[in-house]
């Protein structure tokens, strides 16, 4: 009966007539009525991700499904604002694009900024949709995937050709057919049939700002919901050009930074008075962030002769088949940090695929005086946003550092109480995944590697106020075969300041012809004057693959720890392994390994593997795999990160499992394997 109803209403539209503003802006009206939002099913799943044009499945942050009622009668764009009545409010806006095109690379700010002024200019309420109003419209009376039913016709959704998706999830290097529309060459609007309200490109084209607070659903009907009370992000509906048919259900959800602009997203108008709903609280407080002792305490040096080991135990845990917000797929590029409160914080990132849209950060709590890492809770997640390689630094004081890579740009933020609470982001560019572990330099400037090819630093001189970058300069000869530029210095480089000032950075270089440069070995950089500038030698020690990246700090002793792997995960049929010293003599020792300089860089003089020893024991590293630790076998691959903590041992964590030791540990001799 409710399906019939709110069909009716669409029927009377039809002979309706719209109404067209000062701006020539087309609105036609969207009568009340009830709808079921969100959509239940099945979970979306590793299948779903791999094979992305099976698109039936509903994602976490949809359920549960739940009636709402729109009560007012509202005035919505028959298409997205287009560039030419941006352009309107703001004459110099991207003048070489048409204006027929939706209006993109618009901030949520900058949307609402032009609704006021179009406001102001007609003396009416102008505004963005609420998310609850969003999705009814798009709707339009149905209860399917699309308003056009359970798929979207064959060319609906384009496909830009420089996006490269279709060599890596399918198998032929073809976009199936739903994805083709080869006859669409720009973002001009109403390209596609509209629904049965006539408005048209609710399903791609350009994503599009909604007014809401994101957060997760209540299970009770709603009446002109409008969100939550506040958040990080703000919702944006529809989905875009370019992005899986899935992405672009009408009951799909994602949201971003308010502050930032990309050029898939823009927004539709809405004209109406805003609904008189009540906001829901803020999201709930995730484990990792619940009940944190305050402040911070003093904690005393161990004594540094005394050798300490504990055995591996994992910090990642997250349930058997879990897919949203938490995913037992695949769980990687951890960072850790001591707080202030002496607690230990994880933080990684979790999907299904390292290029979904679902990719998330993660985290876990080491609370102090406990044993056990608690279980993963949500820390940072923007949906339908793959926000990638996450790093966490103390400053030593009260302030925590969370860095992480958004859509288009590099973000900081910021916790002055323990990682319970977290500042807005600050944007830094160019974008890119940080490399390792942030340090700070004498003069007290802030430093982390970035993997971006046109820079190799992002640094901060106000304490990461405001961050930014030197461009890289390259000579011919810094340049490989084809034309790329050799990245400085590699990808995932951990750094440390060395005694003279220079920075130093270990790095991962894949490609064999960068690798053979360097003799198979793992390249240092050197840098004086903040990244613009590098020169680079092989180290002593073997290179590294994918699914593997070195740690380097420095210890409260002044010496140089580096932790990296014997062999290329990539060729770990093929180990060679690298010689360590026992008791008695030398052997031969495969996987994760320590070495320790007293000359900043020069020697490496302290060699072990890290690993209990003993029987063979098998233990779960990244993925669930197993991998087998003895004396002469360590973990072989994962993505580490490290540091020390104030008690003076070295907390070290793979892309699963926790250990700690200590430098005396490091120098003590193993007994004959």
């Amino acid at each position: 009966m409710k399906f019939t109803a709110v069909i009716w209403f669409a029927a009377s539209l039809a002979s309706a007539e719209p109404i067209t503003n000062s701006l020539g802006m087309k609105l036609v009206r969207i009568e009340p009525g009830s709808f079921i939002m969100g959509q239940d099913g099945p979970a979306a799943d590793y299948k779903m991700v791999k094979h992305p044009e099976k698109f039936d499945d509903a994602d976490w942050d949809e359920k549960p499904a739940h009636r709402v009622m729109i009560t007012q009668p509202f005035y919505m764009g028959a298409t997205e604002v287009t560039v030419g009545q941006y352009r309107q409010s703001d004459p110099e806006f991207r003048s070489k694009v048409s204006d027929e095109e939706a209006v993109s690379a618009i901030t949520w700010d900058q949307a609402v900024k032009f609704c006021v002024w179009l406001s102001q200019k007609e003396d009416k309420t102008y505004r963005l949709p609420t998310e609850a109003e969003w999705e009814y419209a798009c709707r339009a009376g149905t209860t399917t995937l699309f308003h056009t039913g359970d798929a979207l016709p064959n060319g609906f959704q384009s496909w830009s050709s420089d996006i490269g998706y279709a060599e890596r999830y399918f198998k032929d290097g073809v976009l199936p057919q739903p994805y083709r529309k080869e006859t669409k060459t720009s973002l001009r609007v109403a390209q596609t049939a509209p629904n049965a309200w006539g408005l048209h490109d609710m399903h791609g084209n350009v994503a599009e700002w909604c007014s809401d607070w994101y957060g997760p659903y209540e299970a009770s009907d709603q009446t002109d919901p409008i969100g939550r009370s506040e958040g990080d992000f703000r919702v944006f509906r529809g989905g875009h050009h370019s992005a899986f048919v899935r992405l672009l259900r009408s009951a799909n959800r994602a949201a971003w930074l308010p502050q930032t602009r990309n050029n898939k997203t823009g927004f539709r108008l809405v004209l109406g008075e805003y609904p008189k709903g009540q906001t829901l609280p803020p999201s709930p407080v995730p484990l990792n962030a619940q009940n944190v002792r305050p402040g911070a305490i003093k904690i005393k040096k161990a004594p540094q002769d005394v050798p300490v080991f504990l055995a591996p135990k994992p910090f990642v845990k997250v349930t058997p088949d879990s897919f949203g917000p938490l995913f037992s797929s695949h769980n990687h590029s951890p960072a850790i940090t001591e707080c202030p409160n002496g607690d230990l914080l994880a933080v990684w990132y979790s999907c299904v695929d390292e290029g979904g849209a679902e990719l998330n950060n993660i985290a876990s709590r080491l609370r102090h005086g406990s044993h056990e890492w608690e279980p993963a809770s949500p820390f940072w997640d923007g949906p339908d946003v793959n926000d990638h390689g996450p790093k966490l630094w103390w400053d030593g004081q009260r302030t925590l550092y969370h860095l992480v890579r958004g859509r288009d740009e590099n973000l900081i933020r910021t916790s002055k109480d323990n990682g319970v609470t977290w500042s807005r982001p600050v944007i830094a560019q160019p974008v890119g995944e940080f490399g390792n572990q942030l340090i700070r330099l004498a003069d007290n400037t802030f430093v982390i590697t970035n993997d971006a090819r046109q820079s190799s630093l992002v640094f901060s001189q106000d304490e990461g106020k405001t961050w930014g970058f030197n461009n890289v300069q390259q000579r011919p000869s810094d340049f490989r075969p084809g034309g790329k530029g050799y990245r400085y210095p590699g990808i995932h480089a951990p750094i440390v300041q060395l005694a003279d000032g220079r920075i130093m950075a270990f790095s991962r270089n894949d490609p064999p012809a960068d690798q053979a440069r360097f003799d198979f070995k793992t390249p240092i950089s050197y840098s004086s004057d903040l990244g613009k500038t590098w020169t680079y030698t092989a180290s002593g020690f073997p290179a590294i693959s994918s699914v593997q990246r070195a740690a380097l700090i420095r210890l409260k002793d002044d010496a140089l720890l580096l932790c990296s792997f014997t062999d290329q995960w990539r060729d770990w049929k093929n180990r060679k392994g690298m010689k360590f010293k026992s008791k008695t003599g030398e052997f031969t020792g495969y996987g994760m390994f320590a070495a320790v300089s007293f000359d900043e860089g020069k020697t490496w003089p302290v060699r072990k593997l890290i690993t209990p020893g003993g029987k063979d024991q098998s233990i779960n590293m990244i993925d669930r795999g197993l991998c087998v630790l003895s004396d002469t076998m360590a973990e072989p691959c994962g993505y580490l990160a490290a540091t020390q903590t104030r008690d003076g041992n070295i907390q070290l964590i793979t892309s699963k499992n926790h250990y700690v030791f200590n430098l005396a540990w490091l120098k003590a001799l193993p007994e004959v394997p």
